[in-house]
């Protein structure tokens, strides 16, 4: 019985990182999707769009209103909220999403993670708690104001 939950599980991540896949597919990257590239290193708080491919590095409260992607040569030395966030390089810091956090092969995060849907690929490493959230069509301001407490 416990195995055929583990396989359900797994599926279900399978299936989240899938449909993420295919709506970055379905953009126009060139004009739809921000880089902070391999070389970069900003400071300060950053508002992100719709789609945001970090390869560099950030040392500032991130937020972004649609998929955030720290990609395996990213950095981001704060904490993130977002809607959908995918870790394949390091986070410093808390990640909040509204929908799902995908942490890969390849990342790491030194902090807590907080969303309705969280997947943990084999390999990647969380140095927290996570906690699995019941999704509310409130929950970045009801997130953001447990916080605050």
């Amino acid at each position: 019985m416990e195995n055929n939950r583990g396989k359900q599980i797994i599926a279900k991540g399978a299936s989240t990182l899938k449909k993420i896949e295919e709506e970055l597919r379905s953009i126009d990257i060139d004009k739809e999707m921000d880089v902070i590239s391999v070389s970069s290193h900003f400071s300060g708080d950053f508002n992100f769009g719709k789609y945001t491919r970090v390869e560099g590095k950030i040392d500032g409260k991130v937020s972004s209103s649609g998929i955030l992607i720290i990609t395996e040569t990213g950095m981001v030395l704060s904490n993130i909220i977002g809607r959908t966030v995918v870790i394949d390089g390091e986070v410093n810091g808390d990640v909040t999403a509204d929908k799902v956090v995908i942490v890969k092969e390849n990342g790491v995060v030194s902090g807590n993670i907080k969303a309705p849907d969280v997947v943990i690929e084999h390999g990647a490493r969380v140095n927290g708690n996570v906690y699995m959230l019941k999704y509310h069509p409130r929950s970045r301001e009801l997130l953001e104001l447990s916080d605050q407490n």
